[in-house]
């Protein structure tokens, strides 16, 4: 495929913000949220924001602009983008930045589409090019798409996940489901509150599972406040307890990719068979995921280094939307 020369790629996802400048060396990764005070100023972005959540919930809110892709709340959209296009650029002041390849999902609406991009014109951006999420994730995965072969790419977001069956540069099929990585946040704080008496904030179940991420056994301790007492306390859990908390939204997702796979062409099923699946998306690193695909959908189940990053990564590449 032709290359087109752009100024930034841009993955405006639910929890992650990833910018990669043009020439840059770096992703800025940047979480998609923001703190406001009552009177709806933002008073953090970020990482800082997720530090402080819970910190005081009488005076500050935790505002998520983008919701299943979506953008819900365009002016907290713009600022994020905004902020992390100074800090990428390293023009602290810069109100202008030229153009942008922005990764959208597969099938986006007239209306999200035009969210996004007067989202995107506030930010300071100009000419904003929309490509498919899966096509970039594809080609930053390394997947050669003019070939007229079937190719699987399974994206696990915070909020969904998506699957997307590509051929001669193109979505022939794709399907999406409720179920990302938020899910498995959600049952690590039920587990260890019931089983274990610890209330534990969002940002600890999220650590908590990047932890038992990295690991297959042992322990990993984890931190929060007694049920009982209300006092700060670290319990150290068993990571298979912990591991099994998943299984349920892994199901989930391999269902829904058998469903895909059922409905498509059979010679781009049977490359698929021969080939694998891609899995990409920050979700892609939990713990036993790619294994729990491979034992459910009968398939080779491949990871990039990066899969949090394929999509800016292989934007710059792939033809409009």
């Amino acid at each position: 495929m032709r290359t087109l020369a752009r100024g930034y790629s841009i993955d405006l996802g639910s929890a992650m913000l990833r910018i990669l400048a043009r020439n840059g060396q770096r992703i800025l990764h940047m979480p998609t949220v923001a703190a406001l005070d009552f009177e709806g100023r933002i008073r953090a972005r970020g990482s800082r924001a997720v530090e402080i959540q819970g910190s005081r919930p009488d005076m500050l809110r935790l505002v998520r602009p983008v919701l299943r892709r979506s953008v819900a709340d365009p002016l907290v959209a713009a600022f994020l983008l905004r902020a992390a296009l100074r800090e990428v650029s390293g023009e602290a002041k810069a109100k202008h930045f030229g153009a942008a390849t922005l990764c959208v999902p597969d099938r986006l609406g007239e209306l999200q589409a035009e969210a996004l991009l007067v989202a995107c014109e506030a930010a300071g951006l100009r000419r904003v090019r929309l490509v498919a999420k899966s096509l970039a994730s594809a080609v930053g995965s390394d997947i050669p798409l003019a070939e007229p072969v079937g190719a699987l790419v399974v994206d696990v977001g915070a909020e969904r996940t998506s699957a997307a069956l590509l051929s001669c540069g193109d979505v022939i099929a794709t399907t999406s489901c409720p179920v990302g990585g938020l899910d498995v946040d959600d049952g690590l704080v039920r587990l260890l509150r019931h089983r274990h008496g610890l209330i534990i904030s969002p940002a600890e179940a999220e650590r908590t599972k990047v932890r038992i991420g990295k690991t297959e056994d042992g322990t990993v301790p984890v931190r929060g406040h007694d049920l009982l007492r209300g006092l700060p306390d670290t319990r150290t859990v068993p990571v298979a307890e912990l591991a099994r908390v998943p299984l349920t939204a892994y199901d989930a997702l391999a269902k829904h990719v058998l469903a895909l796979l059922s409905d498509s062409p059979p010679k781009l099923v049977e490359d698929v068979h021969e080939r694998g699946l891609v899995l990409c998306g920050e979700g892609a690193r939990m713990l036993g995921l790619a294994d729990r695909l491979r034992d459910l959908l009968r398939l080779p189940v491949h990871v990039p280094d990066q899969p949090g990053d394929v999509g800016v990564l292989g934007a710059w590449d792939v033809e409009e939307v």
